[in-house]
C-alpha cells in the first residue's frame, strides 16, 4: 500500500494507466511485475522531468490507424516506453544509449507473459525446457484447428 502512495505523489498512477494503454495489460497485470516504480524512474531519468510530465499529459490516438496521434517524436517515446515494459530495456530515445535496466527487468518483461512463455536463463525450468512448446500451446490453447 506504501508504494501505491508513493506512486501516487510521483506521478506512478499516471505512468502506470498509459503504460497500460499503451502495453494492453491492465493496471493490476503491470503492478504485480514489480517494475512499475523503477521503469517511471528510468524513463524520467531518460528524458527528464519535462518530457516526462509531457508524455503523460498527451492524448492516445484514438484509431487504430494513429488519426490522431502524439506530437512529432513523442509518438517514439510511446514507443520506448511499450519496449521497455515487454523486454526490460531502455531502446534509447533522442540520444540516450540502449541499456538493459536489470535482469530482473528482462525477467519480468511483458514479451513472456504475452506468449505464455519463460525468460531463458531466468526461470528454474531445468534443463531442456527450451526444447518443451509453452504450457497453453501444449494443452492446444490458441492453436487454429
Amino acid at each position: 500500500m506504501v508504494s501505491h502512495v508513493m506512486e501516487s505523489m510521483d506521478g506512478g498512477d499516471e505512468f502506470i494507466a498509459r503504460s497500460a494503454a499503451l502495453t494492453g495489460f491492465s493496471e493490476e497485470e503491470l503492478r504485480a511485475t514489480g517494475m512499475s516504480e523503477e521503469y517511471r524512474a528510468v524513463v524520467r531519468e531518460q528524458v527528464g522531468a519535462d518530457r516526462y510530465k509531457l508524455f503523460l499529459e498527451e492524448e492516445l490516438p484514438d484509431q487504430a490507424d494513429g488519426s490522431r496521434g502524439p506530437e512529432e517524436g513523442r509518438g517514439e517515446l510511446a514507443e520506448a516506453v511499450i519496449l521497455l515494459w515487454y523486454t526490460g530495456s531502455w531502446p534509447g530515445f533522442v540520444g540516450t544509449t540502449p541499456f538493459t535496466v536489470s535482469a530482473r527487468a528482462y525477467a519480468a518483461g511483458l514479451v513472456w507473459r504475452a506468449f505464455g512463455g519463460k525468460p531463458p536463463g531466468a526461470g528454474p525450468s531445468g534443463f531442456g525446457s527450451w526444447a518443451e512448446a509453452p504450457a497453453d500451446v501444449a494443452a492446444g490453447a490458441g492453436v487454429a484447428q
